[in-house]
């Protein structure tokens, strides 16, 4: 069987196709296509520092100097100067959950890309960001991941509690090409029911054990980056 990585469910949730073939040929795509020289952890923990009470936006970006490409300096300074200020002027309380993953299938596990919760008056609110400018995801894939979140975070960990997330989108818009800033809350995304969550795991799932227990994948080095310490359900 080829060790691969489990993609998180953000990724999960873009996977394309409706037939077993046509998401086994997305996931190909997916673990053959070389990724970008950077990520966008330097921004996502300059926003997590706003909600944590940093309200000025000089510091924050500064925080992405430390990245070592140029690329990487100006994609994670433009998310931390979109999102960021939305936490500005408000009174939040930023909180992590201990580790874990999201179990489906038989045996598969994937990061929730989590990277902190928060405490707004009275509510618990679940906080995620859609950091990528393109290949993003969708209206209905982030209701899937929503769906996940909701049922498996939120009504398990804090049942009975006010509680909604908070999804920030920056990624670009497809006229214009320059990054635009949506926010969602639980009232404006379409949660999926439980048979089509059920069904459409299931399809990934097996499409994921073919992959896996196939010879279809070119063997090749491939990095697995630790868990962030700081940010413990982001993988």
């Amino acid at each position: 069987m080829t060790q691969l990585p489990i993609p998180p469910i953000t990724d999960l949730a873009r996977a394309d196709g409706e037939t077993l073939d046509q998401v086994i040929s997305w996931l190909i795509e997916y673990y053959d296509t070389t990724g970008a020289p950077f990520n966008y952890l330097s921004g996502t923990r300059a926003i997590k520092q706003g909600y944590k009470g940093y309200h000025s936006l000089p510091p924050l970006i500064a925080g992405c100097a430390k990245e070592k490409t140029e690329q990487g300096r100006k994609s994670n300074s433009e998310i931390v100067e979109l999102a960021a200020p939305i936490s500005f002027g408000r009174a939040t309380r930023v909180f992590d959950l201990p580790r874990r993953q999201f179990q489906f299938g038989r045996d598969l596990r994937a990061g929730y890309r989590i990277p902190f919760f928060f405490v707004e008056d009275k509510t618990v609110k679940l906080y995620y960001l859609q950091p990528r400018k393109s290949c993003n995801l969708t209206y209905d894939q982030l209701c899937m991941v929503a769906t996940i979140h909701k049922r498996y975070l939120l009504d398990t960990e804090f049942f009975g509690q006010p509680a909604d997330v908070e999804y920030v989108d920056v990624s670009a818009d497809p006229t214009t090409k320059a990054r635009v800033v949506r926010q969602y809350s639980l009232s404006s995304l379409a949660l999926w029911s439980d048979k089509r969550l059920a069904d459409r795991l299931t399809l990934i799932a097996d499409a994921l054990e073919y992959v896996r227990s196939s010879d279809i994948l070119r063997p090749r080095r491939r990095i697995i980056r630790r868990p962030d310490a700081g940010m413990p359900l982001f993988d």
